[in-house]
């Protein structure tokens, strides 16, 4: 057998309601030798048992002495892998056939011990494994890459990329374990944008190589998640603004979608206060991006209601609901 180069590292807290089809995805990975690492936050759901059970001997489960959030979590699992890089796959997302096996061949090409970060695309779906659209939440990703292949950047380049918004999304990046080290790991100062703000400081200071192609993972949203959470306020969004103005980015247009995305998921919930408070925000972001966003005639009467007349909306989404 192949000496393992890579670990798969699941953080795990109460994930039983998707860890069966997540791990089905990672054990069914051929022609990739890997190490599988489930490092539990002291879940009081059937989690660790489900690993147990599922794994067997092809996982090493830990479980913390004590809660250490999710920033501590992470950290925890790359500082307990046994090889020199580590992919943090979230406990709901899926593995697609051929992952691990790509990211080994890029692993393999010249230059690698020089990268800090090796990442790919993704796709998003909801709960029952449905797509979600783009205009609900972006996929992130680079748009001009090529057919196959990988591409490199050198330190520097890619932070510059990821200046005005994260384009990774964590369980479809690979992560090089002595970057880890040196960076310092994830930064629990940060509530929201722990991953992004790692992957800049990353970046900054070593080497990042795309990989080219179909997205072989797939980040689930749906209402359980840790970052579904975050739409029943804004402070994960005036978060990331923070982060983007403190790195000199324009977050401008992708940040403005984001928060329209806010304001239409309050309306279908009937929270009208937010929704009118993320709607202000988004046009005050970028006022463009907004107004062509409102192009959508069902979403722009529901914006234009709660701009012009809050108290009615209100009443009206109130019985919406009903």
């Amino acid at each position: 057998m192949t000496e393992p180069v890579l670990t798969v590292a699941i953080p795990t807290y109460n994930g039983s309601a998707h860890l069966a089809e997540t791990l089905a995805g990672i054990l069914a990975q051929r022609d990739a030798a890997f190490d599988l690492l489930v490092r539990d936050d002291r879940s009081d759901d059937a989690t660790v048992a489900m690993v147990r059970a599922l794994a067997g001997d092809r996982a090493r489960v830990e479980v913390n002495s004590e809660r250490l959030g999710l920033a501590g979590n992470w950290n925890r699992c790359v500082e307990s892998a046994r090889t020199p890089w580590v992919a943090i796959f979230h406990q709901d997302d899926l593995m697609r056939p051929g992952c691990l096996a790509r990211r080994l061949d890029a692993l393999s090409q010249p230059g690698a011990d020089a990268l800090g970060l090796l990442a790919e695309p993704a796709d998003v779906i909801d709960a029952s494994g449905g797509p979600v659209p783009s205009s609900i939440i972006d996929p992130g990703g680079i748009a001009d890459r090529d057919p196959s292949g990988v591409v490199d950047f050198e330190p520097g380049a890619f932070a510059r990329r990821l200046a005005a918004t994260n384009l990774l999304r964590c369980s479809a990046v690979t992560t090089n374990r002595r970057a880890h080290q040196v960076l310092g790991g994830f930064d629990p100062s940060w509530r929201y944008v722990v991953d992004w703000e790692f992957w800049l400081r990353a970046a900054d200071r070593f080497g990042v190589r795309w990989i080219a192609g179909d997205p072989l993972v797939s980040v689930r949203w749906h209402e359980g998640s840790e970052t579904h959470r975050f739409k029943h306020g804004l402070d994960d969004l005036e978060e990331s603004a923070r982060l983007a103005a403190l790195r000199g980015g324009r977050p401008g247009r992708a940040l403005a979608r984001a928060y329209l995305n806010r304001a239409h998921e309050a309306l279908r919930g009937g929270r009208v206060d937010l929704a009118r408070a993320a709607l202000r925000k988004a046009a005050r972001t970028s006022p463009g991006a907004t107004a062509a966003a409102l192009t959508d005639p069902r979403l722009a009467v529901q914006m234009g209601l709660l701009a012009l007349a809050p108290a009615h909306a209100r009443r009206w989404f109130a019985r919406q609901e009903g």
